[in-house]
C-alpha cells in the first residue's frame, strides 16, 4: 500500500513509544508547534545496528536487497502491505487520510507516554477532539504526551523537527 521510512524511540532514552513504526514517505500534517516541547514523546529513524562483516559479525540476513551495501548504522525502510479479503483496520502514523479503498474511522495526534524521564508505552493514535470521562483528575495513573517527530534518520526535508505527528484509523 505504501512504502516509509521505519522509525521510534530513541534507542537509550526512556519514556515514548516502545513499538516500531512504519512512517509514510510523504507525511501530511495537522495543527502542530513549532519547536521541541519539553514534556513530548518522541519518535525517530529506526537504522540497522547490524554487523555484516568480520569477528564481530552479529547479522544473520543476506545483502541481496541492500545491493551489497553494510547494514551499519543505515536507515531502515518499511511497508505497509494490505491482504486481500480479510477484515482489518490499521493506526498508520504521519497521514490525515486512509489509503484509497479504505474508510477513515478517526484521524488525530500520535501519542505515548512522552518525557524521557518516564517509562515507554505503545504509541497510540488519538482522536484529534479527544472525550473526557468521568473520574478523579488528581490521580493521574498515566498520561498522554503528543509525540514530536525528530529529523536525522529521518530526512529532514519531510520529516520537520520538532512537529507533532499526525495520525489515522482506517479500516476496510
Amino acid at each position: 500500500m505504501f512504502k516509509g521510512y521505519a522509525a521510534g524511540p530513541h534507542y537509550n532514552v526512556g519514556g515514548s513509544g516502545s513499538n516500531f513504526l512504519c512512517l509514510h514517505e510523504e507525511p501530511q500534517w495537522a495543527t502542530y508547534i513549532n519547536g521541541h516541547q519539553g514534556t513530548a514523546g518522541t519518535v525517530y529513524g529506526a537504522a540497522y545496528y547490524l554487523v555484516d562483516t568480520g569477528a564481530s559479525r552479529n547479522s544473520p540476513f543476506f545483502q541481496t536487497n541492500s545491493g551489497s551495501r553494510a547494514f551499519l548504522k543505515n536507515p531502515a525502510p518499511c511497508a505497509f502491505c494490505d491482504v486481500p479479503g480479510r477484515s482489518r483496520t490499521a493506526m498508520i502514523p504521519a497521514r490525515t487520510q486512509c489509503p484509497d479503498g479504505w474508510t477513515k474511522e478517526y484521524a488525530g495526534y500520535l501519542v505515548s507516554e512522552g518525557h524521557f524521564d518516564r517509562k515507554r508505552s505503545s504509541y497510540i493514535c488519538l482522536d484529534e477532539a479527544p472525550e473526557i470521562a468521568v473520574g478523579d483528575s488528581s490521580r493521574w495513573q498515566s498520561i498522554f504526551y503528543p509525540v514530536d517527530v525528530q529529523c536525522g534518520t529521518l530526512p529532514c526535508s519531510v520529516y520537520i523537527g520538532g512537529r507533532e505527528l499526525t495520525c489515522v484509523v482506517c479500516s476496510k
